[in-house]
């Protein structure tokens, strides 16, 4: 046989078996729920059988009107599959964490003589896009595509650098987007935009991040096993005790722990860490809450509308999709989801440490069974 027909079939046969084991990978048993069970019932017996085929290591919270219906928690909090999780384990919320950034801004603006449509340049008067506000970074619509992570990666100072704050939005400041285009012209999902508002934080209140989100926005709201952590963190015993630590095991392989790395030392497009127990807390905040009234809070929920006219969809740190809210995340093995629907007053929290790659599947088919839509 030719060789180069040996080698074709050598390549077609491992295309095959990558796309066998993805298919394998992905895979999981339907929801099935019987006329004698109750729908929430039927989710959690789920999720017990998605834990006992290594598909599922997490958390989960269903509210309706009001009340809890289920708050459960299965796996283990590390690749070590020594300690399980329970109700007050603290998740990586990865990107979930904007809200909480948002409701840290929504705050300081309520505090301090601003608005929300400050321009970031009164802030931050080496910031390279004049015609952009906080209204603008809270929406996603600011224009700026500029990647904060890529321009770190290319101005990396040492082997034991930490990125920071600071640091971040400094190399966003001295390498400007070429390419920006005007504020409300798109919408734009960015990180970048957050890690802004973090910075504008720290420079309003003159207070780290950290910091201000402990001891005025967590600790006011009763969040006491909420924080933000990222590696230029004090070391907290407690903290670490209680944290789900992100790890990946793919087929039957071992699991390995999946770690921070350098840029890990920003805020505000992630960092923050929860439970189901205080996520079950944060559900309500966005109705009733001791720092905003409920106009000052709608301003979370209202529909940019952009240049051309036409609506965007996304708030402050929530995707808006009529009467419901969401967002979801993923970074360092951790997924994240929460929906709130204003009408019936219902939520829903996933969360998961094990870079679970059925996350999105698994989360539809709950949402599903709930009769709760994200679009």
């Amino acid at each position: 046989m030719n060789i180069f027909l040996i080698i074709l079939l050598v390549i077609a046969l491992i295309g095959l078996l990558i796309r066998i084991l993805w298919v394998y990978e992905l895979y999981i048993p339907k929801l099935l729920h019987k006329k004698e069970k109750d729908v929430v019932e039927a989710i959690s017996d789920w999720l017990d059988l998605l834990t006992e085929e290594k598909k599922f290591n997490g958390a989960i919270l269903i509210v309706d009107r009001g009340e809890a219906l289920l708050r459960k928690a299965v796996g283990f909090t590390s690749y070590l599959k020594k300690e399980k999780l329970h109700l007050h384990s603290r998740f990586r919320l990865a990107s979930v964490s904007k809200q909480f950034t948002a409701f840290g801004i929504m705050v300081l603006i309520k505090k301090h003589d601003l608005s929300y449509d400050t321009r970031v340049t009164q802030i931050i008067p080496d910031f390279p896009y004049p015609k952009v506000t906080i209204r603008h970074l809270l929406n996603q619509t600011s224009g700026i595509r500029a990647d904060y992570i890529k321009l770190a990666k290319k101005k990396k100072k040492t082997a034991s650098y930490v990125l920071s704050l600071k640091d971040a939005v400094e190399l966003l400041c001295q390498y400007p987007d070429h390419i920006i285009k005007n504020p409300l012209e798109e919408y734009y999902y960015n990180n970048t935009n957050y890690i802004v508002l973090a910075r504008i934080i720290e420079i309003v209140s003159k207070h780290s991040f950290e910091k201000y989100m402990k001891h005025v926005i967590f600790q006011p709201l009763g969040l006491e096993e909420t924080r933000v952590w990222n590696l230029l963190s004090e070391a907290d015993e407690h903290f670490e005790k209680d944290k789900a630590k992100g790890f990946e095991a793919f087929l039957k392989s071992k699991p390995i722990e999946i770690t921070p790395n350098w840029i890990d030392g920003v805020a505000g497009d992630g960092a923050v860490f929860s439970s189901i127990s205080d996520m079950e807390k944060w559900s309500t905040i966005w109705t009733k809450n001791n720092l905003l009234n409920s106009s000052e809070m709608k301003e979370a929920f209202i529909a940019p509308v952009l240049a051309n006219g036409s609506p965007s969809n996304y708030g402050f740190g929530w995707v808006l999709a009529g009467d419901v809210s969401w967002h979801n995340g993923s970074w360092l093995a951790s997924n994240s989801l929460i929906l709130k629907n204003h009408k019936t007053n219902a939520c829903v929290v996933v969360l998961d440490n094990s870079t679970n790659m059925r996350f999105d599947k698994i989360t539809k088919s709950i949402l599903k069974t709930l009769n709760q839509k994200m679009t």
